[in-house]
C-alpha cells in the first residue's frame, strides 16, 4: 500500500545518506515505530536482504515474461522457445556473482594490480618482533592458544587497541566485564601498573598520565560487542552489522569455546562448524578474524612444552579451518 512504499522509500533515502538504519531515524507516529520495534529483529544484515528482494524480483519477472510468452498466439513453438532462452539469458544480469571462474591470465592481472599498489594486503600485528612472521592478512583466519593465565587476553585486547589508532578494529568480549577492558587499555596507553589501576592505588603522577591519554582512548576506532548472549549466529549478525557500517580491518574474538552453536551434541563439532563458519566470514568480509582459543593440559605432560596444532582444545576443527 502506499504507507509502506513511503516507509521503504524513506528507509533507503537513511541508509543511503547515513549508511545504517536506525529506527530513530525515521518521520513515524509511536504507534508505527513500535510495530516495526517487534519486525525488527526479522532483518538482520542489509545485503542478506537486498540479496532476497533481488531474488523475488528475478522469479516474479521470469515467471512473468515466460508466461507472456507461452500464451502469445503470434509465435510457433520454436520461436516461444528462443524468446525463453533469451529471457532467461536476460535475466541473468539480476544475479550477483559469487562463486567466479577465473583463468591463470585473470589471476596474474590481478596478482600484479596487487603488486603494483605497495601496500601491505591486510594490517600489521602491533608488535615489530611478531610483524617479522606475520601480519593479520585479509580473508584470513589465525588462531592463538594458549593455557589459562598465560596473558592471551591481554594480547588479544593490545593487538585490537593497538591497531585501532589508525583502522577499524572489532574486540569481541565474552571473558571480561567492560570496566577490564577499559583498565587494561588505559594501563598499556598510560604505563601506569594494571595492578594499581585495579586496587585505585593510583599516585596523582599517574592519574596526571591517565589523564593525558584519555582523548586519545576516546579517538581509538575501536568496537567492542559486549556479548551477554554467547549463541554464535546472534554475534556472528552482530559483526555483520558493526562491519556494514565500518568496514572492519580486524576482528579479535575471545574466546572461542565460550561460543556457542546450538544444535550440537558434541563439542568438537561445535568447535569444528564455527571455526568453518569464521573462516568463511573472513572471506565474506575481506577481513582478518582473530580467534582466541585455549590449550588441552596436554602440552603439560610432555616433555617438549613447546605447543602443536592438536594440542589446541576441541582442536579437531580449529586445525580444519
Amino acid at each position: 500500500n502506499r504507507e509502506n512504499r513511503n516507509l521503504y522509500k524513506q528507509m533507503l533515502d537513511i541508509y543511503e545518506k547515513h549508511g545504517v538504519l536506525e529506527r530513530s531515524f525515521l518521520n513515524l507516529k509511536s504507534d508505527k515505530q513500535i510495530e516495526l520495534g517487534e519486525l525488527s529483529d526479522k532483518v538482520v544484515y542489509m545485503p542478506t536482504a537486498i540479496k532476497a528482494l533481488r531474488e523475488e524480483y528475478k522469479n516474479l519477472y521470469l515467471d512473468k515474461k515466460i508466461n507472456d510468452a507461452l500464451v502469445a498466439d503470434s509465435i510457433d513453438t520454436d520461436g516461444k522457445r528462443k524468446q525463453i532462452l533469451s529471457i532467461l539469458e536476460e535475466a541473468g544480469e539480476f544475479e550477483q556473482e559469487n562463486n567466479k571462474i577465473l583463468s591463470p591470465r585473470g589471476l596474474i592481472n590481478e596478482w600484479w594490480e596487487n603488486l603494483e599498489r605497495r601496500e601491505l594486503d591486510g594490517i600489521r600485528t602491533g608488535y615489530s618482533e611478531l610483524d617479522k612472521y606475520i601480519f593479520f592478512e585479509k580473508a584470513s583466519l589465525i588462531t592463538i592458544g594458549a593455557r589459562p593465565a598465560m596473558g592471551k587476553t591481554a594480547l588479544g585486547l593490545n593487538m585490537a587497541y593497538k591497531n585501532s589508532i589508525n583502522h577499524n578494529v572489532m574486540y569481541v568480549n565474552l571473558e571480561m566485564s567492560t570496566r577490564q577492558i577499559t583498565n587494561r587499555i588505559l594501563a598499556s596507553m598510560s604505563g601506569v601498573p594494571l595492578w594499581k589501576i585495579k586496587h585505585k592505588k593510583i599516585e596523582d603522577t599517574e592519574i596526571q598520565e591517565i589523564i593525558k591519554n584519555l582523548e586519545k582512548f576516546e579517538k581509538l576506532n575501536l568496537s567492542i560487542l559486549d556479548c551477554s548472549d554467547t549463541n554464535f549466529h546472534t554475534i556472528i549478525q552482530g559483526i555483520k552489522r558493526v562491519h556494514e557500517k565500518n568496514n572492519l580491518n580486524l576482528i579479535v574474538i575471545d574466546y572461542l569455546t565460550l561460543m556457542q552453536a546450538r544444535g550440537f551434541s558434541n563439542k568438537n563439532l561445535e568447535v569444528e562448524y564455527m571455526a568453518n563458519r569464521l573462516k568463511a566470514l573472513s572471506k565474506e568480509l575481506n577481513t582478518c578474524i582473530v580467534v582466541l582459543a585455549q590449550l588441552s593440559r596436554e602440552v603439560e605432560k610432555r616433555a617438549d612444552k613447546r605447543p602443536i596444532l592438536s594440542d589446541l582444545r576441541d582442536s579437531g576443527g580449529i586445525e580444519q579451518a
